[in-house]
């Protein structure tokens, strides 16, 4: 059975899908940035044939618990690592977005708890973070204000197929996935993303804590013609520098991934034979 339950960390208390085989390796899922675990339900069900899958709403998220101004990346992490500590054996970590940038900080703070990674699509240094927030102030703002505008999913959905029914990859469906998320959203949640970024990202030194992560990672990006995040430079390094690193390329799709028609089932099935080469 798929059950939400509650993790309470101490500092708040995490909403969560749990689901799949109770004997299975744990999957711990981590969406991207105003999202919930929902934007998983592509991939929830073939993975739960095998893992025991827990698919988390990030602290301000979905159906967990609000704490104001406190979303930093090292918040999240505290929250993962309270999360995974709960195992009996390792956790293979899935991130999406700051999703994947919360699993390998929690990965290089918990080695022994981590089997494996698969990051989908994050800007993986500094200088590129701060890009991409800057390039999105514009539209986070435009979130914020249609979120306050609002009484209605539908009503939203509807203010944001106008103002973004042309980005690369958005559908009905996925306009009213979001639309639901928006309304969910603590309004305070981009704050220290966008008035405090050197505070936001401390404790991340990607150099860092790939060299200190020794288990097998998989980075997974879609096209940047087509909204992708992480650069050729980056792809390229991580590939050239470490050997646990696999890097895959998913064509037709953006930033959104397996929340795409097509690349829900190429990730799917890219993520089996990658937990499946590496036993986990």
């Amino acid at each position: 059975m798929a059950v939400e339950k509650i993790f309470d960390t101490g500092k708040v208390k995490i909403n969560y899908l749990e689901t799949g085989q109770l004997s299975g390796t744990p999957i711990v899922m981590l969406h991207g940035g105003a999202w919930c675990w929902q934007e998983y339900i592509s991939l929830i069900p073939g993975l739960s044939e095998t893992h025991h899958i827990y698919a988390l709403d990030l602290r301000g998220n979905g159906k967990s618990g609000w704490v104001s101004d406190q979303y930093k990346l090292e918040n999240f992490t505290d929250d993962g690592i309270a999360f995974i500590n709960q195992f009996r054996i390792p956790a293979v970590l899935i991130g999406h977005s700051i999703g994947g940038v919360i699993a390998l900080m929690v990965a290089a703070r918990c080695p022994s708890k981590v089997k494996s990674i698969i990051i989908e699509d994050i800007p993986l240094t500094i200088d590129h973070y701060n890009e991409v927030v800057e390039l999105s102030r514009e539209m986070f703002d435009i979130w914020l204000k249609l979120k306050k505008s609002v009484q209605s999913r539908d009503e939203l959905s509807l203010a944001l197929a106008k103002e973004f029914g042309n980005y690369p990859g958005v559908t009905s469906q996925w306009l009213m996935f979001f639309a639901e998320c928006l309304l969910q959203l603590d309004p305070t949640f981009f704050n220290q993303l966008l008035y405090h970024f050197e505070d936001f990202t401390r404790g991340y030194d990607y150099k860092e804590i790939l060299n200190q992560i020794k288990c097998p990672i998989m980075f997974i990006r879609g096209e940047t013609k087509l909204g992708a995040i992480m650069t050729d430079d980056e792809i390229n390094w991580l590939r050239g520098n470490f050997k646990n690193i696999t890097c895959v390329d998913i064509p037709g799709v953006g930033h959104l991934l397996h929340m795409q028609e097509q690349g829900a089932l190429p990730i799917k099935n890219e993520i089996m034979n990658f937990l499946k080469i590496n036993n986990a």
